[in-house]
């Protein structure tokens, strides 16, 4: 007899339809599988057979031949194994063939029969819902991620008996209940926010806390300078904590990312709020960037939304910080493989630290002995091209000894967050009915669209330009700065001191960058 059943099979962050199709006639007993598979999609061809015979199932000595369709796709990753078993028992007659008719089967089977969690479901789930198959089966564990595509009824189950025990109607189930926006706000209320780090816990920085919170508000890249033991790091901790709760239509993209790097694990069946991802400096371009043997998503992908802390920039390989240049310019990341190209959404703020010197004491002479040699060496390892992208610079200086003993509290991150709500919505609203974006995602059209000017201001910027000479991208840099900056204060035009302002956060490069002998 023939069988056919459906699985799915990942290409980077989409699924691709796999017709499961079983042969069984007389012939020497055994089991062969074919269709371009890689290796641990050719084993299960064991842990299929045995986990039948576990699950109580005798099959007769039969010739079984097992395709895997369309035979020009690889087929990586173990989650075949549950629609290899089911059109192999469908085969033999103990499963009704129309009872798989339209069910997309994915799940791992353990040697025992029971059912294993596997990555990708949820991509795989969306292909369900636009092909039209009325109903999906999935490992348990899978089923509330299976379940946030919303559209085909998704159905957990413990083991292949279970399995079986649904298409033959033995057992009556229901499906996984869909997430929706309700009960993920629900979700992210019942969080204990004392997690995150708050921005009012750390004494003065005042300045550097109003830098993260233009950041926060217009996505835009900063740079935090400064010597040991100032602050930096835990500035950039409290990021998260300004930044608006992830909504809906995020979380289900972010979901998919995470689902595709097999990282939703044990319970966690989405991501509930913005990530935030700090690599350590020895992380390598596929750490990064992704890839390796299967192409998964990398770092700068799972903080999509989210924010990638990059800790003692300097001492990052020059190679690997070079290769950031894409995803920081196109809010995407390319990887290339022989058989396939893999394009990942990586829309992430970078906030980065790095000490001025080797000893990290420059321009302070009677601490820092580092030579200008030595400070040129040590900053170049950031170059040119990387800094163009970085929107914001800023210094970050030890806290006087007075204002510790004070310990005054300022304002709280949940106080900070309204401010950037705030102006996140005034972006929102002048996007209208198109994509909306950041200030910091301006095109240069946009913006001389949104970007206006009272007289002053524009003289102001006028004299900027006139007096420093700066680049073109630099130009345009300086006005998203300052429309961010106007749209906290509420402003429609931007005033000159938004210019100012925003002027002094590109202009403190100089110093580290132009050191002289």
């Amino acid at each position: 007899m023939f069988c056919k059943t459906y699985s799915a099979v990942l290409l980077g962050m989409e699924a691709v339809t796999v017709q499961v199709e079983a042969d069984v006639r007389n012939g020497l007993p055994q089991l062969q599988m074919v269709g371009a598979l890689a290796s641990e999609a050719k084993e299960a061809r064991e842990r299929v057979r045995v986990a039948i015979e576990n699950a109580g199932f005798r099959l007769d000595p039969k010739h079984i031949t097992v395709n895997l369709s369309p035979a020009d796709i690889r087929k990586e990753g173990t989650s075949f194994d549950l629609a290899t078993a089911v059109s192999i028992l469908a085969a033999f007659g103990i499963i009704p063939e129309e009872q798989t008719v339209g069910c997309m089967f994915a799940g791992e089977l353990s040697l025992d029969g029971k059912l294993n969690k596997v990555p990708g479901i949820l991509p795989m789930a969306g292909l369900a819902a636009r092909e039209g198959f009325r109903k999906m089966l999935v490992p348990k564990g899978n089923a509330g991620e299976a379940a946030l595509q919303g559209e085909v009824p998704v159905y957990g189950m413990e083991s292949l008996m279970d399995v079986v025990d649904f298409l033959t109607e033995r057992r009556k189930q229901e499906p996984e209940q869909p997430l929706n926006p309700e009960i993920l706000k629900k979700h992210q209320k019942e969080q204990e926010r004392g997690a995150r780090q708050d921005l009012g816990d750390i004494i003065g920085q005042a300045a550097a806390k109003r830098a993260l919170v233009i950041a926060a508000a217009g996505g835009h890249h900063l740079l935090m300078i400064g010597p040991p033991g100032s602050g930096k790091t835990a500035l950039a901790n409290c990021m998260p904590s300004l930044l608006p709760e992830i909504s809906f239509d995020e979380m289900l993209e972010l979901s998919t990312i995470y689902s595709v790097a097999g990282q939703l694990k044990n319970e966690m069946q989405y991501v509930k709020e913005r990530p935030f991802q700090a690599p350590h400096h020895a992380a390598t371009q596929a750490a990064l960037l992704g890839g390796g043997r299967t192409a998964k998503p990398g770092l700068v992908s799972l903080c999509h939304h989210g924010v990638l802390f990059l800790d003692e920039l300097t001492e990052f390989k020059q190679e690997v910080l070079e290769t950031l240049r894409q995803p920081l310019e196109e809010h995407e990341v390319t990887v290339s493989r022989l058989q396939a190209t893999y394009t990942y959404p990586a829309a992430f703020q970078m906030i980065a630290a790095m000490n001025p010197c080797p000893c990290g004491y420059f321009p302070d002479r009677h601490r820092c002995n580092c030579s200008p040699h030595q400070i040129r060496r040590y900053i170049g390892k950031i170059s040119q091209p990387i800094l163009d992208r970085i929107d914001m610079m800023i210094e970050v200086f030890p806290v006087e000894y007075e204002k510790l003993r004070k310990r005054e509290r300022t304002e709280s991150s949940e106080e900070l967050r309204q401010w950037v709500a705030r102006a996140r919505k005034r972006q929102a609203e002048r996007s209208g009915k198109q994509k909306f974006h950041l200030n910091a995602e301006l095109t240069r059209r946009e913006v001389e669209e949104v970007c206006v000017f009272d007289e002053e201001a524009e003289e102001t910027l006028h004299q900027l330009f006139r007096n420093n000479e700066f680049s073109t991208r630099r130009y345009y840099r300086i006005l998203k700065l300052a429309r961010t900056i106007a749209d906290l204060e509420n402003c429609e035009e931007i005033k000159k001191t938004h210019l100012v302002e925003a002027y002094s956060y590109c202009n403190v490069g100089k110093k580290y960058w132009r050191v002289e002998e």
